[in-house]
C-alpha cells in the first residue's frame, strides 16, 4: 500500500518533533520545507502530498491549490486560516482546519501586556536605568476599578482574557455579533456595539480573525473614537490595525499606548515607527507559546491529519 504523504510548510522553523514522531509511527511519510525550498520540494514531494501543515507565514492561495490534485487536506498549523483561500480549497474538495491550542497562554500574554502598559512599566524602567528617581508618573496611572477595558470579539481567548480582568476589578465590555446574549451574561461581560465598545473602552483589546470584515477594522477613524488616552492591545492578527494611523495617534497623544505582538506583516520591517516608540511594547507573535501549548499544536496537527487521511473529520474544521 501506498505510504501517505505530509507536507509541512514552515517559514519560522517551527518545533515539529512530536508532530513527526507520531508521523512516523503511523508509516507516512513527511517533508518540512521553508520559504526558500517550496519550489524545489513542490516538484519532488509537494505535488503527490495528501495532506498540508502550513504555518502562518506561508499564504496558500488559489494557484496554489490548484497544482494539488492529490491534496485532501490543509492544516493550519496556528489558530489564525487567514494563509489559505478557503474558497479555492472548498471548490477542489480540500478540508481546511485550524488548531484550538493557546487560549490560556494568549489570555496571559493580553492580560501582562494591559498591565505593563497601565501601570507604565515600560516608562518606569527606563527612567530609572537613565538614573531618574520619580515615582510620580508623567502620564495619569489610574485604579483598575475605574477602567474600561473593552474586547473586539468574545471567543474563547477572549472570555478567558475577561475572566482574568475580572479578577482584578476592571469593568469588561464587548463587541461580538456571533455570540449569542446568554454568553455574555454567563461570563458578567455587557454586550455593547462597535460604536459603544470603541467610546468607552480605555484598554480596547482585539480578538477577532483577519477576515475581508475586519482587516483595519482599527482605522484612524475608529481609533479616533477611542477615549483620550487609551491603549490598545493586540494579539490576534496584524492587520486588523492600520499600523501607520497607530503611530500618528500615538504622536498627537490621542493614543497613550499599545502592547502589540502581532504585525501586518510578519517578520516585520523593524525600521518601522512602531519599534522605535517608547509609548508601545513588542512582542515577536509570541503571545501563543508555552511548552504545553507546543505539545498540543503538534499533536492537534498530526491527529488533524490522520483522521483527514482516514476519512474521519478533523478537529476544528473551517471549511
Amino acid at each position: 500500500m501506498k505510504r501517505k504523504k505530509i507536507w509541512i510548510l514552515d517559514g519560522v522553523n517551527l518545533d515539529h518533533s512530536q508532530e513527526i514522531a507520531i508521523y512516523e509511527a503511523n508509516d507516512i511519510d513527511y517533508l518540512i520545507s521553508t520559504n526558500e525550498s517550496i519550489d524545489e520540494d513542490f516538484e519532488k514531494f509537494g505535488k503527490y502530498a495528501d495532506i498540508l501543515v502550513v504555518e502562518a507565514s506561508i499564504t496558500i492561495d488559489v494557484n496554489f491549490i490548484n497544482k494539488l490534485p492529490l491534496c485532501k487536506g490543509i492544516i493550519s498549523f496556528g489558530t489564525g486560516y487567514d494563509q489559505i483561500d478557503l474558497e479555492a480549497a472548498s471548490k477542489n474538495n480540500i478540508v481546511v482546519c485550524h488548531l484550538n491550542y493557546c487560549y490560556e497562554e494568549v489570555a496571559d500574554h493580553t492580560l501582562a501586556l494591559t498591565l505593563a502598559l497601565l501601570r507604565q512599566l515600560p516608562t518606569y524602567h527606563k527612567n530609572l536605568t537613565l538614573g531618574q528617581w520619580h515615582s510620580i508618573s508623567p502620564k495619569p496611572i489610574h485604579r483598575f476599578k475605574h477602567i474600561t477595558v473593552g474586547l473586539l470579539g468574545f471567543g474563547q481567548i477572549a472570555r478567558n482574557v475577561a475572566k482574568r480582568l475580572q479578577a482584578f476589578g476592571f469593568k469588561v465590555i464587548a463587541h461580538d455579533r456571533y455570540v449569542t446574549q446568554n454568553l455574555f451574561q454567563m461570563y458578567n461581560v455587557t454586550s455593547v456595539t462597535l460604536d459603544e465598545l470603541l467610546q468607552q473602552s480605555n484598554v480596547l483589546s482585539l480578538h477577532v480573525p483577519l477576515t475581508n470584515e475586519t482587516s483595519h477594522l482599527l482605522n484612524e477613524s475608529n481609533m479616533r473614537k477611542l477615549p483620550k488616552q487609551a491603549i490598545i492591545i493586540n494579539t490576534c492578527r496584524g492587520g486588523i490595525i492600520d499600523e501607520d494611523a497607530l503611530v500618528r495617534l500615538i504622536n498627537e497623544k490621542h493614543i497613550q499606548g499599545a502592547g502589540i505582538d502581532v504585525f501586518q506583516s510578519e517578520p516585520p520591517d523593524l525600521t518601522h515607527k512602531l519599534f522605535s516608540m517608547d509609548e508601545i511594547i513588542v512582542t515577536p507573535h509570541a503571545a501563543y507559546y508555552s511548552l504545553e501549548a507546543i505539545e498540543d499544536m503538534q499533536r492537534q496537527a498530526a491527529e488533524s491529519a490522520i483522521k483527514i487521511i482516514k476519512g474521519e473529520q478533523p478537529y476544528f474544521p473551517v471549511t
